[in-house]
């Protein structure tokens, strides 16, 4: 079995991408959790890759992560801007090792500084060690739904049917999710039929997460994530008969997809022209997911499983038995 560790700046959507992909491969994972703050986070990322960049890492960001001593894993997964940093110290500090280098989403250097890149196909990047996916990573499959279906069920067994999943983002570095679209987004959730499972983000907004618990309080009919408890959101994937998902997260979005199930496009007013947004889009245009209405209806529709093919292509190319 593959040994690996996981390097991400500790977000949610990093974190997970980073998981998915051990897990798709079979790899044990171990995640380091390696902070790049000021001033180092403002030196351009190539510096890293650097005999420079090696001696900043060993002095500033690695001691007390225990990544410098050995055993090294076979592979480092890195996911995000902050991570590429860390995994291109990380590499020039044990060049002598045979651990491969993974990295998900475009690193900010050129492609050859690892042994692979993972990538979606909106983020136009080539190179021969480039693996392009149309979907985000991600580990929803059949077994893990079934997992969180059994685990989740008794928590939501009260709420009437139908039930729909609404996965809701908002402020991105390209759109701020205003207390004005969030007004919006609300009248259009109330006009939804049976009930409500709502997980906001992080990114939603303490003021628009207050919005919403405040027009749907004592509704019996709705649930909030109150990110206290357990987080039940592959148990929402699971169990809901449709997704509502907005439109400013690809993770979101393919972990809707995943599901097989009926999903809708929640566009956040204001939210147009970005990566998201057409990604939104073109589910559209393929029939995988349909624009929110009040009506909510049923279809089906087939989409590879990426996952699967994207382990063995990366077991083909670094790890052949």
């Amino acid at each position: 079995m593959v040994s690996c560790w996981g390097i991400t700046d500790g977000t949610a959507g990093m974190t997970s991408q980073v998981r998915a992909l051990a897990q798709a491969l079979g790899a044990t994972i171990e995640l380091k959790m390696l902070p790049i703050g000021k001033p180092w986070d403002l030196l351009p990322n190539i510096i890293y890759a650097t005999p420079l960049g090696g001696i900043i890492f060993k002095r500033f960001i690695a001691p007390g992560n225990n990544v410098l001593n050995p055993p090294y894993p076979d592979l480092v997964i890195s996911c995000g801007r902050r991570a590429s940093m860390a995994a291109l110290g990380l590499k020039r500090a044990i060049r002598s090792s045979n651990t491969k280098f993974i990295h998900i989403h475009h690193p900010c250097v050129p492609v050859k500084c690892f042994d692979l890149i993972v990538t979606v196909d909106h983020d136009k990047l080539d190179g021969p060690n480039v693996i392009k996916t149309r979907f985000a990573l991600h580990s929803v499959t059949p077994s893990t739904l079934e997992q969180a279906r059994q685990h989740f069920a008794p928590r939501f067994a009260s709420y009437p049917a139908p039930l729909t999943a609404v996965l809701l983002g908002g402020t991105t570095n390209s759109y701020q999710f205003t207390v004005e679209a969030m007004a919006q987004v609300v009248m259009a959730l109330q006009r939804l039929p049976g009930s409500l499972l709502i997980t906001p983000s992080r990114r939603t907004g303490e003021a628009n997460i207050a919005m919403l618990k405040a027009v749907f309080a004592n509704n019996p009919r709705v649930y909030i994530y109150d990110e206290v408890e357990e987080n039940p959101y592959m148990g929402m994937l699971a169990l809901a008969d449709t997704l509502v998902v907005s439109n400013d997260s690809v993770n979101m979005m393919t972990d809707a997809a995943a599901t097989r199930k009926p999903v809708y496009i929640l566009t956040l007013p204001g939210h147009k022209d970005t990566k998201q947004s057409r990604f939104a889009e073109g589910l559209i245009k393929d029939g995988i997911a349909r624009p929110l209405s009040g009506k909510l209806e049923s279809w089906n529709y087939q989409i590879e499983n990426e996952m699967e093919k994207l382990a063995e292509e990366i077991k083909r190319r670094l790890f052949p038995s």
